[in-house]
Parts: C-alpha cells; structure tokens; sequence
C-alpha cells in the first residue's frame, strides 16, 4: 500500500439520499469508504471502498451493494420481547460531532437514531472516524416502555460486505470457488495457545468463530478476510470479554443454465455478523433504561496482511488506548516473583537485584503474597478475595521491599485477583450472597457479582487501598476462570438475565475510573494469560499479558499472533520464567521478547552464584529495546514475515520487523523454530519497513558485525542470515547513516 495513503488522515461523515429519497450515510476515514442505507424501514450495509471514494461519485449512477439479494442485509440487530427487530425501523435523525478524547485525539462521531415500530426501543447507532482505515462501531439501546424487555440476541454490525460479479473469470472457473475468499483468525481457543493465526478457505453455506462459551476463553476475538484474486482485506475486533459469535456466509453457488438463470451464473456474496453470544436473554432492560453495546473495530484496505495489522494498530493507538499516559509508564521493562518458588522476603530482594542488573524497571510480587512461605503455590487461589499480607513475610507491609525497588530504581508492583473470593476468606463467609450463579442447578463460582454495587463498591475500595496503603506503582490483575466458570447468571427483578453484558460494563467502568485516579500507576491485564486480552479490556490496562506460555518455538508463535491484534507495546512477553528456560538458546528467549514488551524473572535460585556473562547480554538486549527500538514503539510499524504460526509447536522459521514510521530505524528478529534441516543452514530477509533511498548501517548482533549497505539493495537483494540448528536466533539492526 502507497505510504501516503496509508498515511491519509481524512475523514468525513457524508449524508445524502438514494434516487428514492432514503438518506445515505457515507463514512469516510483514511482510504476506506462503508456506507448504510435507509430503506424499506431497515438500516443496510450498502458497499465497502478502499480508494476513498464515496459510492456515489458518479452521482446518477451509484455503485452500491445489491443489498436486497442478502438474507440478512441489515447492518445491525437485536432481538426483543421474543421477536427480531430487523425490520419495521423508523428513522428519527441524524447528528455529526467533533469530539477530542482524553489522549488528545480528534475523531468525527455520527449518530443514527432509529425507533422501532413492533417494540417499544429507540436504537443509536454509533460510528466513530479516527482518521485511521478503521472505524469504531457501537449501539445505545434504550426501553421506551414501563415494562421490562428481554434483549435475546445483540449484533452491534452485520450485513453485506460485497458482491463479486463474474468470479469465475478469475479463478479456474466454478472448480474455483473455494479460492475466492479466506478467512483469517486465531485457530486454538484453548490456554497457552493464544495468537496462533491461520487462514482458511472460506466455502458456500456459512462458518462461524466463537470463543468464551461455545469453545475456550482464549480465543482473541478477531477475523481477516481476504479477497484473494481482488486483494482487499476486511479486518475486524470485537472489544469484549464475553461470549462472542462471529458468522460468515458465503453464497458462490453459480445459478443454473435454464428458466432460472439471473443472467449473473457467477455472483457470489459475502456477509457477516458479529454479536455477543450466550444464553438468552443477553440483557434484561428495565423501563427507561439505556444501555450501551460492546465495541467493534472494523476496517478495510487494499493490501496485504501487515497493512490491515498496523492500520488496526493505528487506529488502537489512537481512539481505543486513550488514557493520557507518561514516557516512565510505557513499555517499562518488566521483572517479578510468582508462586513457582518460596516467595520470601530474601528470595524477592534476589529477584530485584537480578532486574536492576538486566535494565528492568519494575518489580511486581506476584500470586502468594498473601499466603504463607513455602505455601505460595498451593494456598493462592484459596485465598483471593483477602488482600492483607502475609504477617509471617510481611509485618512491615512491604515497606522494606519498596525500599530496596526504589534503591534498585524500579517501580513496587503487586498482584490482584480481585474478582474472586475464596470460600474461607473472611469477605466469603460475611457476603456469600456476592458470588455469580452459575447455570448449572443453581451452582455457585468463586466471581464475585459486580453487577452487584455493594459488592462492586467494596473490590473497587480493596483495590484502591492496595494501591495506597502499600505503596503500590505496579497494579498487575489477574482472572483465573475457565469458560465453564464463567458461564453465570444474575436475578434482575425477578428475570433471569446473563450477567456478561452488565457484568463487563461494570468492569470497564471500574478500572477506567481506577486509572483515573491513580494515573501515575502502571496497570497491567492478565487473565490466566491472554483470557481476556481483547480491547473492551485492555484499554482500560496500560498493557496486558498475553499468554502464560513461554517455552519455545511456540512462545514465538504466541507472540507472532498477538502483536497482529494488539500493539506490541501493549503485549507482554516473559524470558527466563515459566518454564522458558526448558528450550532454546538464551538469545532466542530474549529477543523474542523484543518483538513485544519484555518482562524478565530471575536466571539462578538464591544461594547460587550468577553467570555475568549471561546477565550482561539480557542486558545489552534490553538496553537495544530501551534505547533503539522503544523511541519509536508507539507509533511504529510491525511486519509479520510469517503470519501463519499456528502448530502448537511450530516449524521452519518464525521473522519479525519492527520499523520506525520514517524508516530509518529498524529491527528484524529471525527465530529458527523446530526441526530445521541441515541441509536449510541460511534465509535471506527481505526488510519491509526501511527507507530505500538511504543508506544504513546494518548490525548482525550475533557477532557485532556492521556494514553499510544502501537501503536499495536491502530491500531488493535482502540480507542473508545463517542459522543452521533450530531454536537459535539473529537480531538485524537497521540505522540510517545521517546524510551529509
């Protein structure tokens, strides 16, 4: 994709009318184009465009989708009071604004207003321009009536996405359909298989993504799909932690010669729906309330895999990650203690010596802290919900392990899983009516009921004085429950409501205001890993853990995947803890935590003596980040050379760029993963990110060795990198020689 395309900022909101009078609503942003039609009482999906033009450039003859020849072409739903409420829709107005969010950013907000006619709920509809080839799309459902109404099925954007004429033309004929289309996402939903993306051939009658209850928690809720003789990607996020259920129809069927042939054999269409999914009803809205739906993110672009990924990032960057925060608090260099070893005061001093002698900048005492020595990894997760040290370990309330941070120059983190409460702490025994119900003949989980304001008020309280009283610069959450677990219900006055969608926004809501009030704290998301990694989380987080799994090669993988949806600044990766030592050279471990943000744990027990040499290279690599790569991280790009990593323990090799927006810095990480040949022992790497009109100093930092090499010839000849064993890596560094 041309750079200043790419770079294209505008955006605009235009309202016009169709040759029948039914207002249009074309949005603009970047080089993308989606417009909604108002028609025959519905608001549809009316065509997608990747080179900035409305589809009605050419006013007496609007190219704009079919939309009738779709089942389904409304561009959202909602099902209430037991029937669909796809149609019968009247259209009350439309409003435009200019707003400015908290990091400072400008975006254009469009509201549609919409009344049904069979129920009494007035629909918003809410699309936000970032400037970015993304946009944000949300839902505000309010009940008009004096009676309560049940919500069974919430879809915030559905609808056609396009009609490909005459495909046959550019595949080999009907055998070809198959190959029109394919659908990219995270293959496993399963724990420490996060991000392990692949494509498939998308094939007539429908497939579907879902993750949090028809499958695990671990799945990132996300979709690409390609147009592959055409080129154009659709890219897409659902920012929630609830159930989600992503569908897809693809109708390439070619019609038959005869009475019935269109004149069009070779038509196919494409739509999709993303919606919350879980038992019904989803939402139980009381007279006059309103309520607001979770988040999309969607975009189109004409390019490859990495442009739709940093246009997500983009626009993430920009209109999702919004709290103001401050150079000390972004991609820190993490380090810390968990429940894997005896987590005693000296064993955490051992600990914090070893992050200051690799160039960390945090510390965080992670689950046990609260827990007896020499209990740490049995009695932790009997012991949430009661947030007071360990007396045994801990008399001074940290004082003494804050010292020693603060003398080391790191920050104090600590651990909280805030949402659960053991059944034997004192909070469980005084409010057992606070646990979630589970589905299941009545059966109880350990999560605590925010819907709930008592029970709300006081994890917040216990949050904020964890922060304050034990003097905490770190915040590190944790949410340990498989999908079965999470499965809950709630009583709203006397119905039965799924309590994800209201559960989630208190949530959010919770920890938005938290960071408000400790802004000077860095907030860090984990969930047994990446459970909950998606954007209706994460925004609220300053980063966020994106698996517990670190033993290579699919520590790689892992990585690969989840800094396609997430900015690499925002995702967590860990050296030389949880059992990522049990593979693999050193280098490889660390640097493939350069591919994110890295986080490090100790490299011997206590007692034992250290290997400088080894610390002092984890520290020259954190210094590379923290010098090199980290000035340009947040508004840099990232190329996946080998997007699709997805075997649970991948082979061949794994490359990652990152690259500075100008081009004259850059990064390329090369990763033997498993069963290299010897017969294999080199790969040339082609840089995507460099500037070709310079010349750079290029650095192979196994060696030291540097050459300079016009930016030419290392885009078109490439650089050749030797490995010949697997599980070993090189680190590429790319600097522009400064012109004369």
């Amino acid at each position: 994709m041309d750079r200043r395309l790419f770079d294209n900022e505008f955006k605009d909101i235009y309202l016009n009318e169709d040759p029948y009078g039914q207002p249009v609503f074309c949005y603009r942003t970047g080089m993308t184009v989606y417009e909604e039609i108002f028609d025959k009482n519905r608001l549809v999906s009316a065509g997608w465009n990747t080179a900035g033009t409305p589809l009605n450039v050419l006013e007496g003859m609007p190219f704009r989708l079919d939309y009738d020849a779709f089942a389904a072409p409304w561009s959202f739903d909602v099902e209430a009071g037991g029937e669909t409420l796809s149609y019968d829709w009247k259209y009350i107005g439309f409003e435009k604004r200019t707003e400015t969010l908290e990091n400072g950013a400008g975006v254009l907000h469009g509201v549609v207003t919409l009344e049904n006619m069979r129920q009494p709920l007035t629909v918003e509809v809410h699309t936000v321009l970032s400037g970015s080839a993304v946009f944000t799309r949300y839902l505000t459902l309010c009940n008009r009536s004096d009676a309560p109404m049940k919500i069974s099925r919430l879809a915030p954007m559905c609808g056609g996405l396009e009609q490909f004429h005459d495909w046959a033309h550019f595949v080999d004929g009907e055998s070809g359909k198959e190959r029109l289309y394919r659908l990219g996402y995270m293959e496993n939903a399963n724990g420490c298989a996060e991000g392990l993306f692949r494509w498939h051939p998308m094939v007539s009658g429908g497939m579907h993504i879902a993750g949090r209850w028809r499958s695990e928690r671990h799945r990132f809720p996300m979709f690409m799909i390609r147009n592959v003789p055409l080129g154009k990607i659709w890219f897409a996020q659902m920012a929630y932690s609830g159930g989600f259920l992503f569908s897809f129809d693809l109708d390439a069927d070619a019609s038959p010669n005869g009475i019935s042939d269109r004149g069009d054999r070779y038509r196919a269409g494409l739509s999709f729906r993303m919606e919350a999914d879980g038992p019904a009803p989803l939402l139980v809205l009381d007279p006059g309330e309103t309520f607001t739906s979770p988040e999309i993110c969607i975009g189109c672009v004409q390019g490859d895999l990495d442009d739709a990924v940093n246009m997500m990032h983009k626009h993430t960057r920009r209109a999702v990650f919004t709290f103001p925060e401050t150079p000390d608090q972004i991609a820190t260099v993490g380090a810390g203690i968990g429940p894997e070893r005896a987590m005693t005061p000296e064993a955490i001093f051992h600990t914090i010596r070893t992050a200051a002698a690799v160039g960390a900048e945090s510390c965080i005492v992670d689950a046990g802290w609260n827990c007896p020595a020499g209990k740490e990894g049995s009695d932790w997760g009997g012991r949430v919900g009661d947030w007071t040290p360990d007396p045994g370990k801990h008399a001074d309330k940290f004082a003494a392990i804050r010292l020693k941070c603060e003398e080391n120059g790191l920050r104090f983190g600590l651990w909280m899983e805030c949402e659960r409460m053991g059944a034997g702490t004192p909070v469980a025994e005084a409010h057992p009516d606070w646990y979630q119900q589970r589905y299941l003949n009545g059966c109880r989980t350990e999560l605590i009921d925010l819907t709930n304001p008592e029970a709300l008020a006081w994890v917040r309280s216990e949050v904020a004085r964890v922060i304050t009283e034990y003097g905490v610069g770190l915040f590190r959450i944790d949410y340990n429950v498989g999908a079965a677990g999470m499965l809950c219900k709630r009583d709203h006055n006397g119905q039965t409501e799924n309590i994800w969608l209201r559960y989630y926004r208190a949530v959010y809501d919770m920890f938005a205001s938290l960071r408000r009030q400790f802004p000077q704290v860095v907030f860090e998301n984990c969930a047994g890993g990446g459970g909950r990694a998606d954007l209706g989380m994460v925004k609220q987080f300053t980063h966020t853990w994106v698996s517990d799994y670190q033993i290579p090669p699919r520590s790689l993988a892992i990585t690969n995947g989840m800094t396609m949806v997430l900015p690499p600044e925002r995702v967590d990766r860990l050296v030389s803890g949880m059992n990522g030592h049990l593979r693999a050279s050193l280098d490889f471990t660390v640097r493939s935590t350069l591919m994110a943000k890295p986080t490090t744990n100790t490299y011997n027990p206590l007692g034992s003596a250290t290997d400088p040499q080894a610390l002092a290279f984890v520290r020259h690599s954190f210094d590379l980040y923290k010098s090199f790569i980290r000035p340009y991280l947040t508004d840099g790009y990232i190329y996946h050379h080998t997007p699709e990593l997805y075997e649970n323990n991948p082979r061949g090799r794994g490359i990652i760029e990152r690259a500075s927006v100008d081009g004259t810095k850059g990064v390329i990480g090369v990763f033997n993963l498993a069963d290299i040949s010897p017969d294999d022992p080199a790969v040339t790497v082609y840089p995507r990110g460099l500037d070709a009109s310079k010349t750079f100093t290029v650095t192979y930092d196994n060696t030291g060795a540097s050459a300079t090499v016009e930016g030419w010839r290392l885009v078109n000849e490439g650089v050749r990198v030797y490995l010949p064993a697997s599980l070993t890596s090189e680190l590429l560094i790319f600097e522009a020689k400064e012109e004369a």
